[in-house]
């Protein structure tokens, strides 16, 4: 039997060994990178994105987008959206945006917007022991009083059997689902719906991230059900399921007055810089201003928004007159599923623009700091050569960023599905570490360190020069 397990043990470590080996392998490729000959048609763009890319992470331009976000959100804090403060936000940006001296400044209004308003929220645990738990109300959550027997489940398919032997009618439904990555994952945050077609009356979801310091997560995914529903702590989810496990009947009372309001109007935050060739091919970049009415937004996405002025306002600043117009849209409604970005794009669908390339950074402005870093894209094969010859530029500053095809956009997937080439940047930490602070009390300007918005700009000052005067695709 010794044997036995110490030839298991060995087989272990060296397939451990292995993988380390070929993770270390893959740096050691990619780090060849940084000196790989460019391509003939890159070399004319080097020395100008080179003087940008050094301005705005080891010059003048160190601190300008931290000191812009900053004030943003100090002065109007979350910009939920039917609220005064996102109005006033816009409002305070476009004056901002006309002292920049950009061309064609001006706001779009989106309109026919769902306005829902968190309450005073209360969920209690009765038995077998009163708790408190600390939660947030999901989006579109009705308001409720509510006091019932509860049950633990760990997946959908496991509230389907509890749904089909009948253990799931009258209760309260608490989710404690692993993590499988965002897009898997935040199904369960809209999962009303499906619990009260399964009989349930209400349901507290495990908040969607990646780990918890005793915080809730907020987001969308409750507008039209009719059972109250709310995000809970990882600690409290896990803990009641231990009491589960252990026999112990649990009992919940909900007091939601959280409410739909009615319908609003915000607007889209349009400026750009046009272009002296050809004006009506447009490579846009973008960010969305709203945020949920936790923390200060900050992360989500005003970083993202922050990093795509500052290069912008770079651009401008060295003179650079693009032959294609380089537009910024900083779009309303994000949250509640892209309503800013798709109104935008039905308004101009019929316009005489052309939409050359498409952009957005919507999952945390931070510096890239490994290979793991990267822009997705969509488009054909030809177009994403040349988009990593674009990347290769980017990677000659010291800069470790690849490219990941991918068919999802959020909020300019509107474009890509028609063929638009299209990128989103994601960072090692926006795949982990964003999911500390995502639609929490916790999404302050604190996050983001040295760097972050620095490196965010000038790798999107770059694609944006590039884009907008080369050739074609």
């Amino acid at each position: 039997m010794f044997v036995q397990r110490a030839v298991a043990l060995v087989a272990v470590l060296c397939s451990v060994r292995a993988h380390i080996n070929d993770a270390e392998q893959k740096a050691d490729n990619d780090d060849s990178r940084f000196v790989q000959p460019l391509p003939d048609w890159i070399e004319p763009f080097e020395n100008h994105t080179k003087a940008l890319f050094t301005y705005i992470t080891a010059g003048e331009g160190q601190g300008v987008a931290f000191d812009w976000l900053a004030e943003l959100v100090d002065t109007f804090g979350h910009r939920h959206l039917g609220t005064a403060a996102l109005e006033d936000a816009i409002d305070f940006t476009v004056e901002r945006l006309k002292a920049d001296g950009f061309d064609n400044v001006h706001t779009e209004d989106v309109p026919d917007l769902p306005h829902w308003e968190r309450g005073n929220d209360l969920a209690e645990l009765i038995e077998p022991r009163r708790h408190k738990l600390n939660i947030l109300a999901v989006d579109g959550s009705p308001s409720a009083d509510v006091t019932a027997e509860a049950i633990v489940v760990q997946s959908f398919d496991e509230l389907n059997a509890k749904a089909k032997s009948g253990n799931v009618e009258g209760k309260i439904v608490v989710f404690l689902e692993k993590w499988s990555g965002y897009t898997q994952t935040v199904k369960y945050r809209g999962s009303a719906a499906i619990v009260e077609k399964a009989g349930g009356v209400g349901v507290l979801i495990k908040s969607i991230g990646t780990f918890s310091l005793y915080s809730p997560h907020t987001g969308s995914g409750a507008r039209g059900s009719n059972i109250p529903a709310a995000c809970i702590t990882t600690e409290e989810a896990e803990m009641m399921y231990r009491m589960q496990e252990r026999g112990n009947k649990l009992v919940i009372h909900l007091n939601f007055t959280s409410r739909e309001v009615g319908i609003v109007t915000s607007r889209n935050t349009v400026f750009e810089i046009t272009g002296s060739e050809k004006p009506k091919e447009i490579v846009l970049l973008s960010g969305h201003m709203d945020s949920w009415d936790v923390g200060q937004g900050a992360l989500d996405d005003g970083g993202g928004c922050a990093a795509v002025w500052h290069a912008l306002l770079v651009l401008k600043k060295f003179g650079v007159r693009p032959k294609r117009t380089i537009r910024v849209v900083l779009w309303t409604a994000e949250e509640q599923g892209l309503l800013g970005a798709k109104a935008y794009h039905k308004a101009h669908n019929d316009s005489d623009e052309t939409f050359f390339f498409v952009s957005e950074t919507d999952q945390g402005a931070f510096r890239p700091k490994s290979w793991s870093s990267h822009l997705t894209f969509s488009g054909t094969t030809e177009q994403m050569k040349t988009y990593d010859d674009i990347v290769l530029l980017i990677n000659s500053f010291g800069v470790p960023l690849s490219i990941e095809p991918k068919a999802e956009q959020g909020d300019v997937t509107f474009w890509a599905k028609e063929g638009v080439p299209a990128s989103n940047y994601i960072t090692e930490q926006g795949r982990d570490y964003y999911f500390y602070f995502h639609h929490t009390d916790a999404d302050y300007m604190t996050i983001f360190k040295d760097g972050d918005l620095e490196y965010t700009s000038a790798m999107y000052a770059t694609l944006a020069h590039v884009i907008a005067n080369m050739d074609s695709w």
